[in-house]
């Protein structure tokens, strides 16, 4: 099936209830990796796609892989392993709203998070499970997951695993898997021993490429500065105070140097985080969170740290250190131009790396020209007032949770959740109260609109808030799962983000609303 046969997701052959759940994400055209891979996996063929992040490759072998599956089946049917617990997370979300309307359960294990609380989830039954590469290894160790039912494997961004060590547990794993399994890779460059792999563990599999032309030339204006290296840093602020980005990561070939860069900014009064492979999840965590709620204008990584990074108002990508490849180039600046949003890429040069800019033109077949002051700023939405946008979700909210806790919604399906407490949860209390509402102890009590009915359990919420929400394990007090909808004690302080970053997001693919429970 080429290209130009498949223009839209119903000619692909998906079932009708995911087809429903991708109609209703507003998801019409598929992407190039989605268009060439999904007839393969649909066909049982082992597919190898090379394509970086922000191609759709999560739907690309995500839709098949659910298609595959047999919910009356309780065993582990499907492994996705990814390289990092943000990249877990994300696919884990996707593929639960890819399985809204289907009896599925996705069940995400990682480090960083409490274990116990992974093998509950594990016992209580997952069709799928997406993990990392240490955690599942410790699950299997300790005899809380076994693989010999997994038919389809999905290696994600197989080529970070490779320069995390991680390959020979990923040999190792596959080997836990029945030979006649299904196999996904998909990785942004296919170094030697990720080729290796793939002939060692695959059978006749189908290669699916995403050129680099198609993420560098439409959305993205390239340029170079050429500047001696010890004059980087103070050119770069003058860049920066030039193009004005909304965000912008800037991105340095090693640790040591994206923390002196860091610390360099810093000093200069700009606003600034750093994310190195040296800082502990937690910290990683942290800054994420910072940014991805565009609390913070600038992001100085290496590449292994930004892998999986997919953050939609990116305006600007710097290239602070030039990479070591015209495909980590790619992969860079690949970070702006999202969504078919506009985009800047500039890299320093030194005079002695001039030429590696027409190496780059010739290979990735683009324009890269000497960078000149921009004649106006890259904006893609205004920066959110997030105290005002808190309140106005809690107004839009609150007549439909008057109704529902009158029971005038109670005819409606088990699906039809209601959005406030019945037992006394005021919409109109809005996240900014959360210090007056806390009990004498500094904890708060947070209303959830689903429960028991929507398979929700008191793991599903824990899971929700410590890594949604961030909240240490040890500040969440209580969490009580009734039929219909959840409480969750949790400390006051954390109240404001939890509303914020998890309202009107998706748990086990159901929509959950969040607000404050009067007492």
């Amino acid at each position: 099936m080429t290209e130009t046969e498949t223009t839209d997701f119903h000619q692909l052959g998906l079932s009708p209830a995911i087809q429903q759940a991708i109609d209703e994400q507003g998801f019409s055209e598929p992407t190039a990796i989605q268009r060439e891979a999904i007839p393969h996996l649909l066909s049982g063929h082992d597919v190898i796609g090379q394509a970086q992040t922000g191609t759709g490759k999560t739907a690309a072998f995500g839709l098949p892989l659910l298609q595959y599956l047999d919910p009356d089946s309780p065993e582990v049917q499907a492994v996705v392993l990814t390289p990092t617990r943000e990249l877990c997370i994300q696919v884990t979300q996707a593929l639960r709203a890819y399985a809204e309307h289907l009896d599925i359960n996705v069940v995400a294990v990682f480090g960083g998070a409490p274990i116990r609380s992974q093998q509950a989830q594990l016992r209580a039954g997952a069709h799928v499970v997406v993990a990392t590469v240490g955690r599942i290894m410790d699950l299997i160790s300790r005899h809380s997951l076994v693989l010999t039912s997994a038919r389809y494997v999905v290696l994600d961004e197989a080529d970070e695993m490779l320069d995390l060590g991680f390959i020979d547990d990923v040999e190792k794993i596959l080997r836990m898997c029945p030979s006649g399994r299904q196999t996904a890779l998909f990785s942004a460059t296919m170094p030697p021993p990720i080729q290796k792999l793939a002939e060692g563990h695959m059978y006749d599999p189908v290669m699916v490429k995403v050129t680099p032309k198609k993420l560098t030339v439409d959305a993205i204006s390239q340029a170079f500065i050429e500047v001696p290296a010890r004059e980087k840093t103070d050119r770069l602020v003058e860049v920066l105070r030039a193009e004005e980005p909304e965000q912008a990561i800037i991105f340095c070939r090693t640790k040591i140097g994206a923390s002196k860069l860091d610390s360099a900014l810093r000093a200069k009064g700009m606003g600034v985080k750093a994310l190195h492979g040296d800082m502990s999840q937690g910290q990683r965590d942290g800054v994420m969170i910072s940014f991805k709620d565009r609390r913070v204008t600038l992001l100085v990584a290496t590449d292994i740290a930004a892998r999986g990074l997919d953050i939609e108002h990116v305006t600007h990508v710097i290239n602070f250190d030039l990479p070591n490849s015209t495909e980590i180039y790619v992969h860079r600046i690949g970070r702006t131009g999202r969504v078919g949003r506009t985009g800047r890429a500039i890299t320093f040069v030194t005079p002695a790396q001039r030429d590696e800019i027409g190496q780059i033109e010739r290979e990735a077949k683009t324009s890269i020209e000497a960078w000149e002051p921009p004649e106006e700023r890259i904006e893609h939405a205004p920066r959110p007032r997030r105290r005002q946008r808190a309140e106005s979700a809690a107004s839009v909210e609150g007549t439909a949770s008057v109704a529902s806790a009158t029971g005038a919604a109670s005819s409606e399906s088990a699906d039809a959740e209601p959005t406030a407490d019945p037992a006394g949860a005021d919409a109109s209390t809005s996240a900014a109260s959360s210090e007056s509402a806390a009990d004498d102890d500094g904890y708060t009590k947070l209303f959830i609109n689903r429960g028991e009915r929507s398979d929700i359990t008191e793991g599903d919420l824990r899971w929700a808030l410590t890594e949604g929400a961030v909240i240490p394990e040890d500040e969440i007090k209580e969490i009580r799962v009734l039929e219909r909808f959840s409480f969750a004690e949790i400390r006051a302080e954390h109240a404001d983000r939890t509303i914020e970053f998890l309202n009107g997001t998706k748990l086990k693919g159901k929509e959950i609303r969040l607000e404050l429970a009067r007492k």
